[in-house]
């Protein structure tokens, strides 16, 4: 939760504060290895009282089931909270693997693929 940053394995984690609530940049690759730590990260800031969570998606090369996994439990949990979860300007592989599950449909995105810059919103 400190804006130092965490590195884990392949993965880079660092929050920055930001209205209207924390910005999560991840850096390198989410997988079974990492996606505890971005789990731990997301629960802390909620536990802080985050409501509002931004995950930067723009340099994550790589992510597999555990990080759509942790993508959409963060999303659920923020949601019961009365939150939201966006997920912001996903890399090429992120934002292919998202549309490929659907997941695009339910989770905020800001700034992806050829609408970059438009905002989606659905309830999942």
């Amino acid at each position: 939760m400190s804006g130092d940053g965490l590195a884990i394995e392949q993965l880079h984690i660092s929050v920055e504060s930001a209205p209207p609530g924390p910005v999560v940049h991840l850096a390198g690759e989410l997988d079974p290895h990492t996606a505890p730590a971005l789990e731990r990260e997301v629960a802390g800031l909620m536990a802080a009282g985050a409501t509002a969570v931004v995950l930067d998606l723009s340099q994550l090369q790589f992510i597999d089931s555990s990080g759509l996994r942790v993508l959409i439990s963060a999303h659920r949990a923020l949601s019961e909270q009365g939150g939201t979860l966006t997920l912001r300007s996903p890399s090429e592989t992120a934002q292919r693997l998202l549309e490929i599950t659907g997941l695009i449909d339910h989770i905020r995105v800001d700034g992806h693929g050829s609408d970059a810059g438009s905002d989606t919103e659905v309830d999942a």
